[in-house]
């Protein structure tokens, strides 16, 4: 009972007029409700029945991008191919037959549901089949690739790798996997998640934004290793690309602070101790009233290191998730969640809503080869933003620009 009263509560996330077609629970008839939007929750298992629940009205939250279709040209081998309804599916670990589900992947699945709700109410009709992937570590099923338009999963690097043989022209969304950007150099793997070569990019143009001119970089580099780490060899490389003057330093201490002169920071290490050393010594120094900018990115959130080093450091990181909660959008969303799950949306809830909010946005605009479209069209999501490059091609390009403020404020730039 708890199971069935526990889906039926992820059904009223649906726009007033959805239907919710079960494939999860036995015993259950389905009946037949016209619609305007429809969304069925179908699980691939040969054993399920099927049943069907009416969503109740809720609140719809404000809708960021209007889904009118953009006049498409021909371009090479992309064809505008729009859909009537967009299907799509959804590969998820959630143990739905288990004594206890998987409370994350439900909370994706739950910000999913909202996302859709929130196109639905601007006009889109859309299709969605979800499959639980907890029992299985193989490819997804064919039938699942070969009826959606937009497919987001499944989510572990290895299934992903087995399913994308066999997506026959088509692409999965890798929702959170990192380990899957190396898929997406294929074809068939788009990466939705942003890396930390990413980071480091956005970074860097940071940097180059604010550096005064003539002023230097300080770079704290760590020679305790005789091989550099990717992470930190990827910095400096982009440092000299950019032609940011940078001053290179063995430690903290030989960096000259003063108070009223700024002093910039760049740690590049690939070892949590190294980092967390660094930037607890650069705390030190903001707490003593000299001007301390540290720039890095979430390799600067290791365990050790505490929210308060990094306000005393004025970090200044870039990074692929956070969730600005002064933004009305993110409001809006939260209030939504709690009154439809009874509970606190997580990262699992934003990134679903983001993911499935920008992909299905894609499909509306662009059309079935909408992949081939992905670097015409940006967004700003709740937690994570998107923005692709013909180079790397299908791998989100995206990151946040956060202030760590040393009244203890947190501000996005």
């Amino acid at each position: 009972m708890k199971k069935v009263s526990l889906f039926a509560l992820l059904a009223c996330a649906l726009s007033l007029n959805a239907c919710a077609q079960w494939y999860l629970f036995p015993g259950k008839k389905k009946q037949q409700v016209d619609t305007t939007v429809v969304d069925s929750m179908r699980q691939y298992r040969p054993d399920t029945t099927q049943t069907q629940t009416t969503p109740t009205p809720s609140d719809t939250l404000a809708v960021a991008d209007t889904l009118q279709a953009e006049p498409l040209v021909l371009d090479g081998a992309y064809i505008p191919d729009f859909p009537d309804v967009i299907r799509i599916g959804l590969a998820l670990p959630l143990q739905a037959s288990a004594q206890k589900p998987s409370d994350n992947f439900l909370d994706f699945y739950s910000g999913a549901l909202l996302a859709l709700r929130d196109l639905g109410a601007a006009g889109l009709k859309a299709d969605l089949q979800v499959y639980d992937s907890a029992d299985s570590k193989t490819a997804i099923p064919t039938s699942l690739i070969d009826e959606s338009d937009v497919i987001i999963g499944p989510v572990s690097y290895e299934e992903l790798l087995s399913s994308a043989g066999q997506c026959n022209g088509k692409v999965l969304i890798s929702p959170l996997e990192p380990k899957a950007a190396s898929l997406a150099a294929d074809g068939a793997v788009v990466q939705a998640p942003s890396g930390w070569s990413a980071q480091v990019d956005e970074l860097v143009r940071w940097i180059r934004d604010e550096l005064p001119i003539g002023d230097p970089v300080y770079v704290v580099r760590d020679t305790a290793t005789m091989v550099q780490g990717e992470q930190s060899a990827y910095l400096i490389e982009q440092l000299q690309q950019r032609n940011i003057r940078y001053q290179s330093v063995l430690s903290t201490r030989e960096i000259p602070f003063k108070k009223g002169q700024k002093a910039r920071v760049v740690v590049a290490s690939d070892r949590d101790n190294f980092i967390t050393t660094a930037v607890r010594s650069l705390s030190i120094e903001g707490a003593r009233n000299n001007d301390v900018i540290l720039y890095g990115t979430s390799r600067m959130r290791v365990n050790g290191v505490t929210q308060t080093d990094l306000h005393n450091a004025n970090a200044h990181l870039a990074l692929s998730y956070f969730i600005d909660y002064d933004d009305p959008a993110v409001r809006r969303f939260i209030l939504a969640y709690r009154a439809l799950f009874q509970g606190e949306p997580g990262s699992f809830s934003f990134q679903g809503y983001d993911t499935t909010h920008y992909f299905v946005t894609m499909c509306s605009k662009y059309g079935r080869q909408w992949y081939k479209k992905l670097p015409e069209y940006n967004e700003k999501g709740l937690q994570a933003d998107f923005r692709f490059r013909d180079d790397p091609a299908r791998i989100n390009q995206a990151a946040r620009r956060v202030v760590y403020n040393p009244d203890l404020t947190t501000t996005k730039q």
